[in-house]
């Protein structure tokens, strides 16, 4: 006879056929996550059965959860319109105007100046579709695909793949009896031989205990979902790329040689990688070789662009998409993690945060550049901005952009600049020009919150994060959402 704990008898009950561990912990009225530690030991000890199967589900974000119950901005806009003699006026003057202008153009509403004029038949339309898309946020069950794709992009939901548990029984009931499971017995279990009927449970002293919950929301965790939403709302869609990349998309392709100082060990984290890496098109890596070996005169080698690093730029993701799609009108950004062997001090860290862009089109100049880096620094905040000149192996010309912090004065955050013909004729862009860019987030994040040292963005101390959490809201309630103008 086999004694287990009163609830694990509960569970093989329940389970003589294969159930989902969600049903039979409704049965119990207890949580699945409180029953696991129970299935695992059962498993371990041959009374139980497992099987795991993945299921997908979207769930709202804590924007998403605060449009759901605000309004989207594009909703909200369209409410506020004033209908007189067939035509309906909405004044563009008011918070988040730029966002909802931007959601609303995929639907043709094109403004005039600072009104947006429609007559009223097109408002109903218009009005009709930011309804339907305001209740399928609201019922994320029912939502069509493509919608939830939209809500993924404008990081309204995100997408969550949820294990799901089957338990069936390896024993029969006649095998296995209940009893009580007892951390300590006393004289008295000992002296009447009641102990033999315990299930004695050890300890596991090595257990680590349970982190201290954090108080607040994260704020750089916000921050950067806020970026997201500002480039959205500027007309940008987003890219992701690899954090281990090969030489060839973060340095080959950007024109780089392969003697150039960034490429040494103290400037680039090289790694040792057995598993599998995707290689660039073959075509694709003779054309950058021959502009390598034409302009910078030696003779490049295929094989050390294929070694594996931890990138050291985001550019390495955009320079991607810019050789997928090529030649066009098209604008992308990413945001992620970069990696450099700098010592750690108040302004470096060798982890950091990137967004970088490009713009592309025919006919682009410097001074576009210059006024798309303005753009979405006022739209971000940044109110005193300056560019210097500077040199970088794939632009020309280039600037480093500088925001003055209300602690450490003029700080660099970013640079930006031109493709050089060097990077994007290898690529097949011939009629387009580049522009592109790439900032640091987390000095951004210092500049914006009043933070004078970058460790304070992971800082773990209760207290801190509560401070700059309340600077963050503050933020977000002043001039995250003055209305200032996003777009074009």
């Amino acid at each position: 006879m086999i004694l287990v704990p009163s609830l694990v008898y509960e569970i093989l009950k329940r389970a003589q056929i294969l159930r989902s561990l969600d049903d039979i912990a409704r049965e119990l009225g207890q949580q699945p996550e409180s029953l696991m530690r129970y299935i695992e030991e059962g498993r371990a000890k041959g009374l139980f059965h497992v099987e795991r199967k993945t299921a997908e589900r979207y769930e709202l974000t804590e924007e998403g959860r605060r449009r759901a119950a605000e309004g989207l901005p594009e909703y909200k806009l369209l409410k506020s319109a004033v209908c007189s003699g067939g035509a309906c006026v909405v004044d563009l003057n008011q918070p988040e105007a730029d966002i909802a202008l931007a959601n609303l153009a995929k639907l043709g509403a094109r403004p005039k100046g600072r009104v947006l004029e429609l007559d009223e038949e097109t408002y109903r339309k218009l009005l009709a579709a930011a309804e339907e898309k305001q209740r399928l946020l609201q019922s994320l069950d029912v939502a069509p695909r493509e919608v939830l794709q939209e809500f993924l992009k404008r990081r309204l939901v995100r997408r969550v793949e949820r294990t799901i548990i089957y338990v069936k029984a390896a024993v029969s009931l006649a095998e296995v009896q209940p009893a009580e499971v007892k951390t300590a017995i006393t004289s008295e279990d000992i002296a009447t031989g009641r102990w033999r009927s315990y299930i004695l449970k050890p300890f596991d002293l090595s257990a680590e205990p349970p982190e201290y919950p954090a108080p607040v929301p994260h704020f750089f965790n916000e921050f950067l979902d806020y970026v997201r939403e500002v480039m959205v709302g500027l007309g940008f869609e987003e890219v992701r790329g690899p954090v281990l990349e090969v030489e060839f998309w973060n340095f080959d392709a950007l024109f780089q040689a392969q003697d150039h100082p960034a490429r040494e060990v103290h400037d680039t984290f090289y790694v040792q990688w057995d598993g599998h890496l995707e290689r660039p098109h073959e075509d694709l890596m003779k054309a950058v070789g021959r502009v390598h070996e034409e302009k910078w005169g030696y003779r490049w080698d295929p094989k050390k662009a294929l070694n594996p690093v931890l990138r050291t730029q985001t550019t390495a993701t955009t320079i991607r998409a810019l050789a997928e799609r090529g030649d066009g009108e098209y604008k992308v950004f990413t945001i992620g993690r970069v990696f450099r062997p700098e010592k750690l001090d108040p302004k470096h860290s060798m982890e950091f945060h990137q967004l970088d862009g490009i713009v592309v089109g025919p006919g682009l100049t410097f001074k576009h550049l210059l006024g798309q880096l303005e753009q979405i620094a006022k739209a971000l905040g940044m109110t005193k901005v300056k560019f210097r000149p500077a040199y970088f192996p794939f632009t020309s010309p280039s600037v480093e952009v500088y925001a003055e912090h209300p602690k450490l004065g003029w700080v660099e955050f970013g640079g930006a600049g031109v493709f050089r013909p060097e990077v994007t004729e290898p690529l097949g862009v011939k009629r387009s020009r580049v522009l592109a860019w790439g900032w640091g987030l987390d000095r951004i994040a210092m500049i914006l919150l009043g933070i004078d040292d970058i460790r304070e963005l992971f800082t773990k101390d209760p207290d801190k994060l509560k401070e700059y959490y309340s600077r963050w809201v503050r933020y977000r309630r002043t001039t995250g959402t003055t209305g200032s103008r996003y777009t074009y």
